[in-house]
């Protein structure tokens, strides 16, 4: 029975640790707008059910930034809507028209007649994957309560067993 009770001790703490670590990942990759990044890999998490019907809130979308020669005509892409210095939402939109600046860099007009910089570019739908409901569990473990609550409590509580169980030691009679 008490090798049992390890063996599933060195899974949880296992699991535990690997959800830690990739969490701890994911919010150190933060951008500016508060998007997980891994190179040219975005993880977008769908709040609300407005950003198309396509997918839906709680959906995890692994977005490939593309170059600006991949971009065409007619192409549907993900980009940052800059509403204030707070507010940033995340949309979808059919590009109209491009203007290439260099190899590099273009100007994106989309539907409704506003440019896009390069920099608010996220990348194309064509090239996305989408998770279904995966993207809530990443919302919940990324939110302060969901962090406070899974890694920084059960570190604490381990913490404090770790000096109780010093304590328990040091207050031990010694046995020569």
């Amino acid at each position: 029975m008490k090798k049992v009770l390890k063996i599933l001790g060195i899974i949880l703490v296992t699991i535990y640790s690997i959800i830690a670590i990739t969490l701890t990942i994911c919010l150190l990759n933060y951008n500016d707008y508060k998007v997980t990044e891994f190179g040219d890999k975005s993880l977008i998490i769908v709040k609300d059910d407005n950003l198309n019907p396509t997918y839906k809130k709680g959906d995890l979308i692994i977005v490939t930034k593309n170059s600006s020669n991949e971009v065409n005509k007619g192409d549907k892409i993900f980009f940052y809507d800059v509403i204030d210095k707070n507010t940033v939402d995340i949309n979808i939109g059919n590009v109209i028209d491009k203007q290439n600046l260099n190899s590099k860099e273009a100007i994106y007009t989309m539907n409704g007649n506003y440019a896009l910089n390069q920099e608010y570019f996220i990348g194309k739908t064509s090239t996305s994957k989408v998770y279904h409901n995966v993207g809530s569990v990443l919302n919940i473990l990324e939110s302060r309560l969901g962090f406070l609550f899974i890694i920084i409590f059960p570190i604490l509580i381990f913490f404090i067993y770790e000096i109780f169980m010093i304590i328990q030691e040091i207050k031990k009679p010694d046995e020569e």
